[in-house]
């Protein structure tokens, strides 16, 4: 899983310059090509090139390549996310758990809306599989899956108790429960109501389920892996209505309080401070400015502060901008890919809208 430790360490870097190189390739099944893998990295260091009017320290392209021959044949996970800047002794990679777009970006920190999104589609979580007379504890994070515990009585107090655990605990995540539709619902009425809330979802599990190297139901087996593959369009499906029903709070507010909608005024709000809760499109790049003396984010260079004789400072990307400060702030991004929703946020205080 991608921690917000990790992302929060890559967000509180900056440098002057559009010098940080992110790279977010697909890592094709083992064993990987290497020269494969070493030309993809080549082309979207090409395009972040191209696209930032500025060359790639070649330190930085020998970085990448060193970096992939080290670990090629390790990837837990079906992307991979390089980070490098040898200025800034920067040289990161980091495993992802799911499939996200290829793309190369040179900023002036690094690129880490990928990361949101993968930290919010790929969650850890818990899956628990019942019968009429049995259940299951599964744990899954990223592409790992276990079980855990051992198999108790479906509506016992013992189960009740181990999900009542798993739950307040709040370690791991969301819950899925699987079986068939009589012993989901007699598990559901039997768990008291802060369990039920943190049920993502169902999976339906087809015939009598019993224990023979792992779980057999019907014909297929289910061994923790097959309990992954069921459950993981139940999470994504889960994260992204989670994702916009927070953008979707933040929309209903009333205009004029702790809300702030659209780019210029999200920028604005996260200029002061104020903001707690921000949600950004997954792509696009946004250029603008962020004053020299007092940090202000614009998109326009005369929105900084021109009585000073200071230079506004070019922003390859504001978006990137706002979600590092935030996040250095100790608060929450949300990243809505179908564009849904605008730049929107959460405010601890009214903010003076543009």
């Amino acid at each position: 899983m991608v921690t917000r430790a990790e992302i929060g360490k890559l967000a509180a870097l900056h440098a002057v310059e559009p010098t940080m190189l992110s790279l977010y390739l697909a890592v094709p099944p083992a064993p990987a090509d290497l020269s494969v893998l070493t030309a993809r990295a080549g082309e979207l260091v090409d395009a972040a090139e191209a696209a930032a009017g500025r060359a790639v320290p070649e330190r930085d392209r020998n970085s990448v390549r060193e970096k992939l021959a080290a670990c090629a044949g390790d990837w837990p996970g079906p992307a991979v996310a390089i980070f490098a800047c040898a200025g800034s002794g920067l040289l990161e990679a980091v495993p992802l758990p799911c499939p996200l777009p290829e793309r190369g970006v040179l900023g002036i920190r690094p690129h880490i809306r990928p990361l949101l999104l993968a930290r919010q589609r790929c969650p850890a979580y818990h899956v628990a599989v019942v019968d009429r007379r049995r259940a299951w504890l599964f744990s899954v994070d990223g592409d790992e899956a276990d079980r855990i515990g051992a198999v108790m009585d479906s509506y016992d107090h013992g189960t009740v108790a181990q999900l009542a655990r798993l739950v307040r605990r709040g370690e791991r995540g969301p819950l899925v429960v699987g079986g068939d539709g009589d012993s989901i619902r007699q598990l559901l009425a039997a768990v008291p109501p802060d369990i039920r809330e943190a049920v993502a979802g169902t999976i339906t599990v087809a015939g009598g389920i019993t224990v023979a190297g792992g779980i057999a139901a019907g014909p297929r087996t289910l061994t923790p892996a097959r309990v992954r593959d069921l459950a993981s369009p139940v999470i994504t499906r889960w994260a992204e209505l989670r994702a916009r029903r927070v953008a979707a709070e933040i929309l209903t507010m009333p205009p004029g309080g702790v809300s702030a909608v659209g780019l210029p005024a999200c920028l604005a709000a996260v200029s002061a401070g104020a903001v707690q809760t921000l949600v950004v499109p997954g792509d696009g790049l946004v250029p603008g400015y962020e004053c020299g003396r007092c940090g202000t984010l614009s998109l326009d260079a005369d929105g900084c502060c021109p009585d000073w004789g200071t230079a506004a400072l070019p922003v390859p990307d504001v978006i990137e901008e706002m979600a590092g400060r935030i996040l250095e702030d100790g608060g929450e991004v949300w990243v809505i890919c179908d564009g849904s929703s605008p730049v929107a946020a959460r405010l601890s205080r009214p903010v003076p809208q543009p």
